[in-house]
């Protein structure tokens, strides 16, 4: 004998089914918009301040990127063979690497420190407009100084959260552009077992929210992308750091793809780090870098934190010997 179902007990199931489907959709949908609007974290306590040389900076140039916004940089004019381009960390701007500059100008280099977008005199603060705009800026001051130094050899540098976007660009659609690289404490931050809790205290990362738009994202939503995604403890009273970066911001230095990154550089690259750095675990930027770029050269050096790569004399001298001597 067979059995069939009535008409109204299987219309019966769909209706159960697309309501419990719905329920669901709509838990998931409550979760995420909690986490975007909620998920976020206590400030850090504000770090100590560090004396940073900052005698004979050079005053702030400005060049026009894409969009027509014009962006800062310092210029440290030197020789016509090296040129060397530097980019700060997080949450600082381009005066902070003047004691590299003046020491690369020193071996005979023109060096531009430009200030990021999102930072110092470029832009809105702590905000870009879509993620991959700092490699199109990057991109437009390239080509702004190229016809200045035909010829030249091109070095890119970059310090901490500047180190990774380094990483980023030598990988990219814009690695060509540079002829060497130099990255110095790269913040190669989460998902990687070499940054230290919220980055020994510097950086604290609102994750609910940053899972929450990368999921968005996933879904090809961005509306939400300038809320704020990490805040930093930046010493009071210093009205050149940047106290929060947006969700876009966040991303675009982000080095998420460190792996695949490295893998697609195809320039020289060599790391330096400060054997003691309290953000990141030093000692493990070899074994977990050189196996994507097996000719990366990686050097550390002894008894210097993350800060000290920017002032110390055994870390200067270091890049400096590395600029002069890395594979061209």
């Amino acid at each position: 004998m067979r059995f069939t179902d009535r008409p109204g007990h299987a219309r019966s199931r769909i209706v159960v089914f697309i309501a419990v489907i719905g329920c669901l959709v709509l838990v998931i949908g409550v979760a995420l918009a909690a986490a975007i609007a909620f998920g976020t974290a206590a400030p850090p306590h504000p770090m100590q301040p560090r004396q940073l040389d900052l005698t004979d900076l050079p005053g702030l140039s400005r060049y026009t990127a894409r969009d027509g916004v014009a962006l800062g940089y310092r210029a440290y004019p030197g020789g016509k063979d090296q040129v060397a381009v530097l980019i700060h960390g997080s949450a600082t701007e381009s005066s902070v690497m003047n004691a590299l500059a003046k020491t690369l100008q020193a071996s005979g280099a023109t060096v531009y420190a430009i200030d990021l977008r999102g930072h110092g005199s470029s832009g809105r603060r702590g905000d870009i407009d879509y993620i991959g705009q700092l490699d199109d800026d990057l991109a437009d001051f390239r080509a702004v100084i190229g016809p200045t130094h035909p010829g030249a050899e091109m070095t890119l540098i970059g310090f901490s959260g500047g180190g990774a976007f380094t990483i980023r660009i030598a990988g990219g659609r814009y690695g060509a552009l540079f002829d060497r690289y130099i990255v110095i404490d790269p913040a190669i931050v989460y998902p990687s077992p070499l940054a230290r809790p919220n980055a020994g205290g510097w950086a604290t990362p609102y994750l609910p929210r940053i899972i929450g738009l990368m999921m968005l994202n996933e879904l090809g939503i961005h509306a939400f992308d300038g809320l704020d995604a990490i805040i930093f403890a930046i010493p009071p009273g210093n009205r050149n750091l940047t106290g929060a970066y947006s969700f876009r911001l966040a991303m675009n230095l982000n080095s998420r793809d460190y792996v695949g990154e490295l893998q697609r550089t195809r320039k020289p690259m060599a790391l330096l780090a400060g054997a003691d750095d309290d953000q990141f675990y030093a000692d493990r930027y070899g074994p977990l870098l050189q196996p994507a770029k097996p000719d990366l050269t990686v050097e550390l050096v002894p008894g210097l934190d993350h800060v000290d790569m920017l002032m110390a004399p055994a870390a200067l001298a270091a890049v400096r010997r590395i600029f002069e001597t890395m594979p061209r």
